[in-house]
């Protein structure tokens, strides 16, 4: 496994067995216990490298796998099934360091949860006109106060889930859906993961 994998593995069996929001330090001693030539400082063997694991956590949050909040760390629907892909791959093949694109069980619940918003409705009933920038976030999963980080995050997930699903004709309302709405809000998007989205007085 590559040393991001290990530290989402971690954090995946932490949190099978903790169900509140795990602290930076309980992954960091938690990670070196586990993979001490991995998460050591280097020079000094007997202690763990805490730079390398928040850069580690940083991109596993950037990609969708992590949410943090105030030094919290939970595991989304996305790095469980990351994770347990992993870790049934090392089991399967104990020299392969990549796992197949399927649809499992983050996918599946993204599915649905986009089926149940008023924008997937609107599109279905092509009332394109009536689709507005909370409909946009709303598809996401995320608000207009969602940090640039998360927010980024978000759309990393959601355009892996398209990645998945676009080849199945089950989904083909849903990545037209997406593909509009990606489109007819390029700008917000741009602003957001620039300087971020302004609060408006409507909200």
């Amino acid at each position: 496994m590559f040393v991001k994998e290990k530290l989402l593995v971690v954090i995946y069996h932490m949190s099978t067995k903790q169900k509140t929001p795990l602290k930076y330090e309980d992954v960091y001693v938690n990670s070196f216990k586990k993979y001490p030539n991995d998460f050591q400082l280097r020079g000094y063997p007997a202690y763990p490298d805490t730079e390398l694991m928040s850069k580690k956590i940083y991109d596993l949050r950037k990609n969708g796998a992590l949410q943090v909040h105030r030094k919290f760390i939970t595991i989304t629907e996305k790095g469980k099934t990351a994770a347990e892909k992993i870790i049934q791959s090392r089991t399967k093949y104990p020299d392969k360091d990549t796992t197949s694109k399927t649809i499992g069980r983050d996918i599946i619940n993204q599915i649905d949860r986009i089926k149940k918003t008023e924008v997937f409705q609107l599109f279905a009933d092509d009332k394109k006109d009536q689709i507005v920038d909370t409909d946009f976030f709303a598809y996401l999963g995320t608000t207009v106060r969602t940090e640039r980080t998360d927010f980024k995050a978000r759309i990393k997930t959601i355009q892996d889930v398209i990645e998945i699903i676009k080849a199945n004709d089950e989904y083909k309302l849903i990545v037209n859906l997406h593909s509009y709405l990606f489109d007819k809000f390029k700008d917000l998007i741009k602003t957001k993961l620039s300087i971020g989205y302004p609060r408006r007085g409507h909200e």
